[in-house]
């Protein structure tokens, strides 16, 4: 088998993200798995009027991508944990890719960066209902799903399927648009989750693949004012904490690997 670990930036690197960087190249060799950074490859930004957005979904259109058997695409928000097992021996269908369990709730609870909200959420979906014919999945809750696009694995049927089904970019994005839900809903996590619902046979990964980290903001923050999405056994952490990318290399470990009380955070 031979397997990749992509991460893709535009600019600068922060220097949170060359920590995330390092820890996943480390990761790779240890795996025995290629890594491969990208910086501005303007690939999927040439097909689209959202730049940088898309770009982590470049294995849909550099044929490079084509020659490895698995492709895990991560955010450089992401972090491995000390001891974190090899991924690649999970077992998964076209795409792996894990949900946001706390984000129905949350959002049911306060709006997020002005539009983010249940309430939106469901106007989303009723807008892939009219247009792509699909009932996006809930949780036990009845909470809509979400899907955070910030780990996603792809096999190399997957990833084919990606490339022959899915909708190009500009097209969900115009559409999008004219539902007038603000940016959030028209852009990449959303166009995959849409697309991935529609096309693939997926498998949710267990949560310890992406354990997000955030602030909580609303009546849900007064009592739990930093989300920890950890559980017994977190292998990915993907620290989305406001300014994390200037944090120390020490402080985003302490994160990763260390009890919440550990972090000295506020």
């Amino acid at each position: 088998m031979k397997n990749l670990i992509y991460q893709v930036w535009a600019g600068e690197l922060r220097p949170g993200c060359k920590h995330s960087s390092k820890l996943m190249k480390a990761y790779a060799d240890k795996i025995g798995v290629d890594y491969r950074l990208d910086i501005d490859p303007n690939i999927a930004s040439a097909v689209c009027d959202v730049p940088m957005y898309f770009e982590w979904l470049n294995p849909m259109l550099d044929d490079s991508f084509l020659e490895y058997d698995n492709v895990l695409v991560v955010d450089l928000d992401v972090f491995p944990t000390t001891n974190c097992r090899n991924i690649f021996e999970e077992t998964y269908s076209d795409v792996g890719i894990c949900t946001e369990p706390f984000q129905g709730k949350y959002r049911a609870s306060t709006t997020i960066g002005s539009h983010i909200s249940m309430t939106n959420d469901e106007r989303w979906s009723k807008s892939v209902r009219k247009k792509y014919n699909i009932d996006l999945p809930r949780d036990s809750d009845g909470y809509l799903k979400v899907y955070n696009a910030g780990m996603v694995l792809f096999s190399n049927k997957g990833l084919q399927k990606c490339r022959e089904k899915f909708e190009p970019f500009q097209k969900y994005i115009d559409y999008m648009r004219t539902q007038k839900l603000g940016r959030f809903y028209t852009v990449d996590q959303n166009y995959f989750h849409v697309m991935m619902c529609k096309h693939l046979d997926y498998t949710e990964m267990s949560n310890e693949w992406n354990c997000y980290i955030h602030y909580t903001r609303g009546p849900l923050g007064l009592t739990n004012p930093i989300h920890d999405g950890r559980g017994s056994d977190p292998q990915f952490v993907h620290v989305q904490l406001s300014g994390a990318d200037f944090f120390s290399d020490k402080q985003l470990d302490l994160i990763t690997n260390s009890p919440k009380e550990c972090w000295n955070l506020k």
